[in-house]
């Protein structure tokens, strides 16, 4: 599958609030929608967020962001590379896409000198994306974040 990471540019932006809303159930998981993430990076500079539309074939097909080579102070700030948000469109769930951009990210950020990769989620509850993580490799780290969600790690 061929992905293309796009900086979130008006226009890409217009394009994500029209094909990337996630239902209610899994917007809880990731808080909430495109314009509240890019919301949320801009009220935490220092995380150096790292938004990008994602497409498949031109067609936008979900939302990535990340901590870009942070300094991390947590349980607030964890890094240097923190996989921040991923939204995949309904339309396009279920199809690989999820999987793709994070080894897509991974990949990246292994070039860029990372040996590994965190995010954070809930290990419990009724569509948590947790079992997504675990089985792209990521491992608790036993670590929780002051938002109470576990700490992953992929080793790169």
């Amino acid at each position: 599958m061929e992905l293309e990471l796009r900086e979130v540019t008006p226009e890409v932006l217009d394009e994500l609030r029209a094909h990337v809303v996630l239902p209610p159930h899994q917007a809880e998981w990731v808080g909430g929608s495109v314009d509240d993430s890019l919301q949320e990076a801009a009220e935490l500079p220092e995380g150096k967020p790292w938004p990008r539309g994602v497409y498949r074939d031109g067609v936008p097909v979900g939302f990535v962001m990340l901590s870009w080579n942070v300094e991390p102070h947590p349980p607030s700030l964890y890094g240097p590379w923190f996989l921040w948000k991923l939204m995949v469109a309904p339309a396009a769930q279920g199809t690989g896409v999820g999987t793709a951009v994070v080894r897509h990210v991974a990949a990246l950020v292994k070039e860029h000198g990372a040996t590994e990769l965190l995010t954070s989620c809930f290990p419990e509850g009724e569509h948590t994306p947790y079992p997504f993580y675990l089985g792209l490799g990521f491992v608790p780290t036993g670590e929780y974040a002051e938002w109470d969600e576990e700490i992953l790690v992929l080793t790169l």
